[in-house]
């Protein structure tokens, strides 16, 4: 595991775009970011992240794949509608996990469940 604000030179912003909408029929609908991945100085995988969505600040888990490439966000207690074309102001602050291909849908909701599990806890320990 990376230090507790590792990777504080790495924030980033990117505006919300349309996803596949895979995240959302799973139970983790996220924000698709239009940012450049090799641009961020930072590795595939699963974070725990603070994000600032018009002013307010969410944590929230970061998922970032170099090989797609793409970037989403799942923002924890955010209940209002979307916000597309939005700017969302993005700091990775802990690796809980990598990347991996799933060959089915149990396998990933599994995976998606133990990440956020973990992101959490990242931010239980502060």
């Amino acid at each position: 595991m990376l230090p507790w604000r590792y990777y504080d030179n790495n924030m980033f912003t990117g505006k919300v775009i349309h996803g596949d909408g895979v995240g959302k029929e799973l139970g983790y609908p996220t924000a698709n970011l239009d940012t450049h991945v090799d641009n961020l100085g930072v590795v595939s995988g699963v974070y725990a992240a603070e994000v600032s969505l018009q002013g307010k600040e969410y944590r929230a888990a970061l998922v970032i794949d170099t090989d797609i490439p793409k970037i989403e966000v799942f923002l924890f207690d955010y209940s209002g509608d979307g916000f597309y074309d939005t700017v969302l102001h993005v700091e990775p602050i802990q690796k809980v996990s990598d990347v991996a291909p799933f060959e089915n849908r149990a396998d990933l909701i599994e995976k998606i469940d133990q990440d956020i599990q973990k992101v959490k806890n990242v931010f239980k320990a502060l």
